[in-house]
């Protein structure tokens, strides 16, 4: 087996992104702490073209292995610096991608979407200590890799040939940092 690269690719995309604190909505409902919130969120659309041309075995339009064609990434941060308290909650979301680039004998294998959510805590002491606790993969999403037998750009667990399913695990970290 030999591999041939491509002669080039093109990537075309737009993004936006949004970040407001939430000290407007006081106006709507008195609360003291809405000028602590922050929300933010940002939305990558990609389209990816590979110039495949000097590849006799490709047999199909792609884009660039491992590009997603949309990236969403939204997030809540609270932050209160009187009392040092303060949290993060990230949701994150890739559209389907190429894991590995298939031929005229075999399929490409996709990476199917999933959905990441992941929670930080932290605490500030004297301005020079802080602890954080991190929760990351919350939903413990399993990663799965397959084959689009349907060719419908989505994975069915009935008609399309799963190649890996990949459960990573929720995991857990709590770390100290000190500034001298």
């Amino acid at each position: 087996m030999t591999y041939t690269n491509a002669l080039g690719a093109t990537n075309v995309g737009v993004e936006a992104e949004v970040r407001r604190k939430l000290d407007f909505m006081d106006g709507m409902l008195s609360w003291k702490y809405w000028s602590k919130f922050t929300i933010y969120g940002n939305v990558a659309l990609i389209k990816s073209t590979v110039d495949k041309s000097n590849d006799l075995r490709a047999t199909e339009d792609r884009p660039m292995q491992g590009q997603s064609p949309y990236i969403i990434n939204g997030g809540l941060m609270f932050n209160d610096a009187l009392s040092g308290f303060g949290f993060n909650v990230v949701y994150n979301r890739i559209g389907r991608r190429i894991f590995q680039v298939g031929n005229e004998g075999y399929l490409s294998i996709y990476e199917a979407p999933r959905n990441l959510l992941d929670l930080q805590l932290s605490k500030t002491f004297m301005k020079v200590g802080e602890v954080k606790f991190t929760i990351g993969d919350i939903f413990n999403n399993a990663s799965v890799f397959y084959q689009d037998q349907n060719d419908n750009g989505k994975y069915e667990a009935g008609s399309d040939s799963r190649i890996a399913s990949i459960t990573s695990g929720t995991n857990y970290s709590l770390s100290f940092s000190y500034k001298f």
